[in-house]
């Protein structure tokens, strides 16, 4: 039971990693115009990894409340049922505030969580088949559809997001984070799930592996854009954006690596959970974690509305070295909100009013 426990502790803390990552990189995406600045490069080395592991966690979480249903086809079926009432609630809340924070994540967990549901129950081989064929395929598609359409990328505005057209495409293709090809971490979550990280082989054929593709296709990337850019140098830019491995467009070396990456943290986080859970700063993370939803949420509407408030000003208005001391600061507060609520409330603000509406 104990190290059942310390497993779960390990999915809480790299889910309070993945939020404290998004801080950084939402905080400087919003409050900071790109620069070349060391600083701002640094954090945008998080651009697309943080979110990609609050996915893969999200896809881990369904599969084990899945599993706890223990084929028990009535349990089953309400887990399911569970699932999808969330999805939506989900997706009204991130829909909610999208005028305020048009990169929100929540509302495309509203269709991850369904098509994941169709999934729970295909082996651990056809996950990763499923997954690696619908990056290949996105990754081709572009050759066939112009990424650009709906977007104005002097603002990062969607400028037909509110009609039928630009709702979908952006929801399915073009969007911060749409549904293919970003559907593929949600499944590689699910595939984590089905693992026994209780066994020590599997958990470090797991860390082993993952890094090892991290490192491979990072090096291919690199390589591959130095070598082209030389022979094309005036198409350098298309170049970057087609082998790179920033999120957008979120072509194949990006998924590939964002994925391993994700798996890779996932697996040192079990493990650093396993050897010292009792510590406080673990504690803590954990704590983070497990307030993942509401935590999220007070980044935008406190985090980012605060700074509106108090300075009147917030889009592309500061300093990225004033940027990430906040992130910091807010990091450091929300950290300890999360820990001193766990010790009185067992789920988090927004957790606890989705969990009523949906079960």
């Amino acid at each position: 039971m104990a190290r059942e426990t310390q497993r779960i502790l390990g999915y809480d803390f790299a889910r309070g990693l993945a939020i404290i990552g998004m801080i950084f990189v939402n905080f400087k995406t919003v409050m900071v115009a790109e620069t070349d600045a060391y600083l701002y490069q640094l954090v945008a080395l998080l651009s697309g990894k943080a979110a990609a592991l609050f996915v893969v966690l999200a896809g881990v979480g369904m599969t084990l409340m899945y599993r706890k249903a223990k084929n028990d086809a009535g349990k089953i079926r309400k887990a399911k049922i569970i699932l999808l009432k969330r999805a939506a609630f989900l997706f009204i809340v991130g829909l909610s505030y999208y005028s305020i924070w048009p990169a929100d994540i929540l509302h495309y967990y509203g269709l991850y969580v369904p098509i994941g549901v169709l999934f729970l129950s295909v082996s651990r081989k056809w996950l990763l088949i499923i997954s690696f064929l619908l990056i290949i395929a996105y990754s081709a598609s572009v050759l066939f559809f112009n990424y650009d359409t709906g977007w104005d990328w002097n603002t990062l505005e969607y400028t037909d997001f509110f009609t039928v057209n630009g709702f979908f495409r952006n929801l399915f293709l073009n969007g911060f984070h749409p549904v293919f090809p970003w559907i593929a971490f949600l499944l590689t979550g699910i595939w984590i799930g089905k693992l026994n990280f209780n066994n020590t082989k599997i958990r470090k054929r797991v860390t082993l592996f993952s890094f090892t593709l991290f490192v491979v296709f990072k090096s291919i990337s690199i390589f591959l854009i130095d070598a082209l850019n030389q022979l094309w140098l005036t198409q350098a830019s298309d170049i970057t954006h087609l082998l790179g491995t920033t999120p957008m467009p979120p072509l194949f070396f990006y998924m590939i690596t964002a994925s391993s990456l994700a798996v890779f943290i996932i697996s040192i986080s079990i493990y650093i959970c396993n050897k010292l859970s009792h510590t406080l700063f673990i504690k803590q993370m954990v704590s983070t974690g497990q307030l993942s939803l509401s935590n999220y949420f007070f980044h935008v509407i406190i985090g980012m509305l605060a700074i509106k408030l108090f300075f009147k000003k917030l889009e592309a208005a500061f300093s990225i070295e004033f940027t990430v001391v906040y992130a910091i600061v807010f990091s450091v507060v929300i950290i300890f909100f999360s820990h001193i609520w766990r010790m009185k409330f067992k789920k988090g603000p927004l957790e606890y009013i989705m969990r009523k509406i949906t079960g």
